[in-house]
Formats: C-alpha cells, sequence, structure tokens
C-alpha cells in the first residue's frame, strides 16, 4: 500500500531549488535535500507545499482523513478503485487512501456516498409513491370528491409525480450530481402538490377524509426526510470498511 501511494506522490509535480530555498518540512522541521524522489510538492502549490515523502506517509497513517496540506489544510484525494495490493477483510481504511488520482476539492464523490444517495432517492421514491397512491385512492372512492373538478386535477398531478418518479430511476443511475438534482426537483414538485391540496381543501368539505389527506401526505413526508437525515448523519461519521 505504501508503494503505491508512493508512486502516486512522486508523480506531483516536482519543486524547483528556487522554491525549496529557506524552506523546511513543517513535519518533521528539518530542511530540503535535493534528492527529488524523497520530496513531494502538493497540488494546491501554496507557499509551504513541499514536504518529505516519508513525513507525509506518516501523516496519512496518523488516522482518518489527514489527506491535506499542512500548512494551508487543502484536501487532496487518492482513489481506491487502481489499488492493486490485496487488503485484508474487514481492514479498516482511513479516507485518505481510497482515490487514486488527484482531484480538486468536492470533484469526484466516494462511491460510499452514491450509495447511501441512491438508497435516500429509492427510499424517497417508495414513500412519495405510496403518499401519492393514496391519496389518489382517497379522491375517487370518497364520492362527495367527485364533484369537485379542481381537486381532481390536482390528483391528475400526483398521478404526474408517479411518473416523475419512475423518470428519476431511469435518469439518475447512481451518479451522485443527477441523484441530488432529481431529489430538489421532487421535494420541490412535491411541495407544491401539497400546498395546493392543503389549499383546496380548506374551499371544499372539511371531514375525515380530508384529515386523512393531509395526515397521509405529512406522515410518509417526515419519514422520507427523516430517513435522508439519518442516513447523512451516519455517512459523516462512518468509518469505511473493505469487506
Amino acid at each position: 500500500m505504501d508503494n503505491h501511494i508512493i508512486s502516486i506522490l512522486q508523480n506531483f509535480e516536482k519543486p524547483d531549488e528556487s522554491f525549496l530555498k529557506d524552506k523546511e518540512c513543517l513535519i518533521c522541521l528539518e530542511n530540503f535535500d535535493l534528492e527529488a524522489l524523497k520530496i513531494v510538492k502538493l497540488p494546491c502549490g501554496c507557499s509551504n507545499s513541499v514536504y518529505h515523502i516519508d513525513c507525509i506517509l506518516k501523516l496519512l497513517h496518523s488516522g482518518k482523513n489527514k489527506n491535506f496540506c499542512p500548512h494551508c489544510k487543502t484536501i487532496y484525494e487518492i482513489p481506491l478503485q487502481q489499488i492493486q495490493q490485496p487488503v485484508a477483510r474487514h481492514q479498516v481504511l482511513p479516507y485518505n487512501v481510497l482515490n487514486t488520482e488527484i482531484l480538486p476539492p468536492n470533484q469526484q464523490i466516494h462511491n460510499s456516498q452514491i450509495k447511501i444517495f441512491t438508497k435516500i432517492v429509492m427510499f424517497h421514491i417508495l414513500t412519495n409513491s405510496i403518499m401519492n397512491v393514496n391519496s389518489i385512492i382517497i379522491s375517487k372512492i370518497c364520492a362527495d370528491y367527485n364533484g369537485y373538478e379542481v381537486l381532481q386535477v390536482l390528483m391528475l398531478f400526483y398521478f404526474m409525480k408517479l411518473f416523475f418518479n419512475y423518470c428519476m430511476i431511469c435518469y439518475a443511475k447512481n451518479t451522485f450530481d443527477k441523484i441530488e438534482d432529481c431529489l430538489i426537483y421532487s421535494y420541490t414538485f412535491q411541495t407544491v402538490l401539497f400546498f395546493a391540496l392543503i389549499y383546496i381543501l380548506t374551499k371544499i368539505k372539511n371531514d375525515n377524509n380530508s384529515t386523512f389527506l393531509l395526515v397521509n401526505n405529512l406522515f410518509f413526508s417526515f419519514i422520507d426526510v427523516a430517513f435522508r437525515i439519518i442516513r447523512e448523519y451516519k455517512m459523516r461519521n462512518t468509518v469505511i470498511v473493505i469487506e
């Protein structure tokens, strides 16, 4: 594993002598020699971005999320996909060795985050579809509601939301940016429908069916949002384990 990381560090831009002048490694506080293979210049390129490779390795092994420049705190990433050395089952790795190329911050989202957000969007589609189907059924089986054309038109939009959920599955396809966009559009679409429902129900008969429609929308929206909050919290506080 160390040999793989060293080979990546050695491919970084090499510092020139003028850049090294009057500088020392901020980790070990020792001066630099001119053996380029023992020195690494981190991608941030800040005024103190040069370190001994051995010092960077020690920093990476010192704990989780140590893949940053000690001077300016800029994060760099080393993806896991191309690491060929076998990893022991259940070995816990710090995030800094989970990538193989240096990328700008936030440009690449780790696969574990993709999986978590895929679960979030699938749970959202499930709960949202159940909620909308319940609303459509109640509006159709209740004889008193059949005479309110505006409510029936709204239920048509609820049906369109079911079709939108299906399109989300086809469009996202485990792409983080697309998943985020789909969730934003879905939340916005459903929020507009909910407030339209409240407005329409205030204009028509207020009975147990009206209460059920409101409770149905509030309940499934609550568990949907709660699931996302819980999953994102766990994602921020989870150590990645290699199976």
